[in-house]
């Protein structure tokens, strides 16, 4: 039974199934874009024991207690980093050689200032770094790490709290809680959903796909693409696509729509580095994936938004202890090449969307070059029934800027969203960085999570509205088929 409350977010969703022992999945025949190693069919099996390891993801119990016990590796003698203001931009030569060194995290920046994330045994070699530049240079935080105890306290005695069994999004979930509900919505929703799995990390995880469309209207559709989580600390984004994906599903506000689209959702596109994010307080900002780089724990990981096949390189970090580590060669990751390969097979996708954050900004191609794209103005077209969407939801409180990735963020090659519209030519392929703006970064409170999805469920709602021309967002006195934009264009 659902519990919704105007398909917001404030009633739980129960997703019990105790009496469930197994699901193993039935292969299809149908769903002819992934390979049939991959390919499952929604209905599942229930009747099979449990067998294999805890960790396999799909084939154990779901009888989830949602009382985690997380292990506190911070103590009172833990120096933990510290936030600083630079005033310089980030694409300054000595900002960039701290963080290509991996000396600093880049958390944000503006054109007259950066914020940087410096852990105390490389506090001196940053201030003499930017005093030799002169840059000057002032403490925003002075315990990172304290803000992380104090939201992983509130968020274990929210679990206290809260009944078991239960998904909602009033809080961050772990992978566990997430892969939970994508198996329950499979099995409740059966005749719309479908699951499969893409890929198979270092570490053994599942990197999960989710189809859903209406099979009982005819196609052809417009395909649209959500991934989620591929930078791990940037919880809101697996937060804002289960969310959306709940929606698409079960809402009647989408049921005209989904009638004419297909959708494939990515959850949480990094799961090594998602539940490394859960596992200590000084993992929680923890954004790569877990690729072991070299012997030093520190350089671990590749950052998997730099590692795509399109002017790799540009603006991303060789040295595997920067944040921005693009990998040994592009596709060196089972991530990307798994779902790279997922998106080369269902084919002529008409929207990308990547959810990240923070920033409050929609931006489009290209992040290697502040050229425009081809269809520069197709592309802020639709961005703008985002925001539009957006601020209905919010009474204008929440507002996003629009924008090219170079020209607003700085060069950086690798990322899915440019590879989306380069290699596959998805006409509309976007980066949406949400909320906040930088008051709280990547650690956004819990009690904005609700916000966050629902006003980001309007603004998909107002776009893909915009797209079909269905809905209040919908282009009046047009032709419902035609499209906004255009294929074969020359990315």
């Amino acid at each position: 039974m659902w519990f919704l409350c105007n398909d917001y977010v404030y009633e739980p969703v129960a997703y019990s199934l105790s009496c469930v022992q197994k699901a193993s999945i039935n292969w299809a025949t149908s769903w002819d874009e992934l390979p049939t190693r991959t390919r499952c069919r929604a209905s599942l099996n229930w009747s099979q024991s449990v067998l294999g390891k805890p960790s396999s993801g799909i084939g154990k119990m779901w009888t989830i207690i949602l009382i985690a016990s997380f292990a506190v590796l911070g103590t009172s003698a833990d120096i933990g980093p510290e936030l600083w203001r630079v005033e310089a931009p980030g694409h300054h030569i000595a900002v960039r050689a701290l963080a290509d060194e991996g000396n600093v995290d880049v958390w944000g920046h503006t054109p007259s200032h950066t914020k940087v994330l410096v852990e105390a045994e490389a506090k001196s070699r940053v201030a003499r770094a930017l005093d030799e530049a002169n840059l000057k240079h002032s403490v925003e935080v002075p315990d990172v790490l304290a803000l992380v105890e104090e939201e992983r306290a509130h968020m274990q005695e929210k679990r206290r709290k809260r009944e078991s069994e239960q998904m909602d999004w009033t809080t961050f979930h772990d992978l566990e809680d997430i892969e939970g509900f994508e198996e329950w919505l499979n099995f409740t929703s059966s005749q719309l959903v479908q699951m499969a799995s893409v890929a198979r990390t270092l570490e053994g995880r599942e990197v999960r796909l989710v189809r859903i469309t209406d099979p009982s209207t005819p196609g052809p559709k417009k395909k649209i693409w959500i991934e989620g989580g591929i930078h791990a600390r940037e919880w809101i984004s697996p937060a804002v696509t289960t969310y959306l994906m709940h929606q698409v599903a079960v809402s009647p506000e989408w049921r005209d729509i989904l009638k004419v689209t297909e959708w494939y959702f990515v959850p949480v596109a990094n799961p090594d580095g998602y539940a490394y994010s859960f596992s200590s307080p000084r993992a929680r900002l923890w954004r790569k994936n877990r690729s072991q780089n070299g012997p030093s724990a520190r350089c671990k990981g590749v950052d998997l938004n730099r590692n795509w096949n399109l002017k790799w390189g540009v603006g991303a970090s060789g040295n595997p202890c920067s944040e921005t580590f693009k990998g040994k060669e592009p596709f060196s990751e089972p991530e990307t090449v798994g779902l790279g390969r997922a998106m080369h097979r269902v084919r002529d996708i008409d929207v990308f969307i990547t959810f990240h954050s923070f920033g409050q900004t929609v931006l489009y191609p290209w992040g290697w070059t502040r050229d425009p794209p081809a269809n520069v103005k197709q592309l802020s077209r639709l961005a703008r029934k985002f925001n539009e969407g957006v601020k209905a939801a919010s009474g204008g409180r929440t507002e996003y800027e629009i924008g090219g990735s170079g020209p607003l963020y700085g060069l950086a090659s690798g990322a899915s969203d440019d590879w989306a519209y380069g290699a596959l030519q998805v006409p509309f392929s976007y980066t949406i960085e949400l909320p906040d703006t930088g008051s709280h970064g990547f650690l956004l409170p819990e009690s904005e999570v609700s916000r966050v999805v629902v006003e980001t469920n309007s603004g998909m709602h107002c776009m893909i509205g915009f797209l079909t021309n269905i809905g209040p967002c919908a282009r009046h006195g047009t032709n419902r088929s035609k499209s906004v934009g255009f294929r074969g264009f020359r990315g």
